[in-house]
């Protein structure tokens, strides 16, 4: 069954910077529609788009996430799903490249809720620990 407008998978855009929003945007809005190797590359292209924000430098994406672990402070396993986002856009963007079997919605969903939670651990915590913190009493 075909919806419009199409559903999009919610996030939340608080404090996120105007490239990296627009890149999620845009990854969010291609899924929705059904384009999920254009998603795919979206999702990559937010990466790049956080690491320009996070002054993250190298010649290509994989040496910017290296780079990227100075600039954040992230579990590892969110910085390890740094380099597998990377590698799904690579597979969406290159024929040659298959590191994942398949490119679909169920892929590209996954690679949406990873990307969200990397966002709010890099740009949304103190903005929730603020809003927690607000909420106490003055003595």
């Amino acid at each position: 069954m075909v919806t419009y407008p199409p559903e999009t998978i919610d996030f939340d855009s608080t404090g996120l910077p105007p490239g990296v929003l627009g890149a999620l945007e845009e990854a969010i809005t291609c899924h929705a529609n059904g384009a999920f190797f254009a998603a795919a590359v979206m999702v990559r292209k937010t990466l790049e788009e956080l690491c320009r924000d996070r002054n993250a430098e190298g010649d290509n994406l994989y040496s910017r996430i290296k780079a990227l672990r100075g600039s954040v402070i992230l579990p590892d396993q969110l910085l390890d799903g740094l380099d597998d986002l990377r590698l799904l856009g690579n597979d969406a963007a290159h024929v040659e490249l298959r590191t994942y079997e398949n490119v679909g919605r169920e892929e590209v969903e996954i690679a949406l809720e990873l990307t969200k939670e990397i966002l709010k651990a890099v740009y949304q915590f103190e903005h929730l620990l603020h809003r927690l913190r607000s909420q106490k009493k003055n003595d």
